[in-house]
């Protein structure tokens, strides 16, 4: 809509030429312009049109270039129109009276047409300058209610992780230290929401995915442990980002604490389109696991209810050449 109302060429040129310095030419040339199209149209039209194309001329001034410009064109258009088409053609005279009172009307009309949009114009310019300031309250507004939440995320994790130490049983002790972990788990997916953010629905999975991948190499990926990102270009729900996201980084996770011992390895994280569903996978070239060892732990129980919770299908294979976790959600 802007644009239909003011192309304001002025400040596109500001680095090039000085603003009113745009405004006198672009009111001068469209003047000029239009008055030598109708001089052009002579033998078409009558004498008695000589103004048929002077409201066009301040109407485009002022849309390109402002009020000012439009007040350039209505005055020069004006002044030539006088000149060259108004009898006595060529001189400032006026054959009749009618004449002059047709060359003041016309300028009347014409400066009342530009208040109009004069008028019109500020007040868009309100409307936008307000619509802005909302935006800019808003997004300082949310980034003020991430900051609390990151904050609110680090509190909860260091009271666990304080209980942790001070616990007397080494089973709550080990238990305080994995909620802890995971507590940061989510609040890693969380903080890789806003930068992968398409909008306020919509997820770019593969630059959450690929962030998640490097706070887990800056953090807890032990030495001689490769991790690897095959990601490609998808968009997903919020929901279902949020999901992903903490099913990839629990079981790379785990991946890093039980697949390798005390051995180096290389940790795969994949994601694509397959027809109309994400296809997330997690694969390692460890030792693998026994049939039924790892499905009971809480590890493998939130990774099923996360995945139940956007309605995906996960597969699971793990050999003594490594495992892979395959998960299947749909886009729709």
């Amino acid at each position: 809509m802007r644009r239909l109302v003011r192309i304001d060429l002025p400040r596109r040129l500001a680095r090039t030429l000085p603003r009113p310095l745009t405004e006198l030419v672009v009111g001068l040339a469209i003047a000029a312009g239009l008055v030598l199209a109708r001089a052009g149209l002579f033998g078409l039209l009558d004498s008695r049109t000589p103004f048929a194309l002077a409201y066009l001329a301040v109407v485009l001034a002022t849309l390109i270039a402002g009020w000012r410009s439009g007040l350039v064109a209505l005055a020069t258009g004006q002044l030539l129109i006088w000149f060259f088409l108004v009898p006595f053609q060529g001189s400032f005279r006026i054959e009749t009276a009618a004449d002059g009172w047709g060359l003041a009307l016309t300028t009347a009309t014409q400066a009342v047409i530009l208040f109009a949009l004069y008028l019109y114009q500020r007040e868009v310019a309100r409307g936008e300058l307000e619509r802005q300031r909302r935006i800019n309250f808003l997004g300082h507004a949310l980034r003020e209610m991430d900051h609390r939440t990151r904050n609110n995320f680090q509190i909860v994790t260091a009271m666990l992780q304080l209980q942790a130490g001070k616990a007397a049983s080494g089973e709550v002790r080990a238990a305080l230290s994995e909620a802890a972990e995971r507590l940061k788990a989510v609040s890693a997916v969380y903080a890789a929401l806003t930068p992968s953010s398409q909008g306020l629905a919509t997820i770019r999975l593969h630059d959450q995915l690929d962030e998640i991948c490097a706070q887990i190499r800056r953090g807890i990926l032990p030495d001689g442990i490769v991790l690897e990102t095959e990601l490609e270009p998808l968009l997903v729900s919020n929901e279902t980002a949020v999901a992903i996201g903490i099913v990839v980084n629990e079981l790379v996770t785990n991946a890093c604490k039980h697949a390798f011992g005390d051995g180096g390895g290389t940790i795969r994280v994949c994601c694509r389109r397959q027809d109309d569903a994400a296809l997330i996978e997690v694969e390692d070239d460890g030792r693998g696991f026994a049939p039924g060892g790892e499905k009971g732990g809480l590890g493998s129980r939130l990774v099923a209810a996360f995945v139940k919770r956007v309605k995906g299908r996960s597969e699971l294979e793990s050999s003594p050449e490594g495992t892979r976790h395959a998960i299947r959600v749909p886009l729709g």
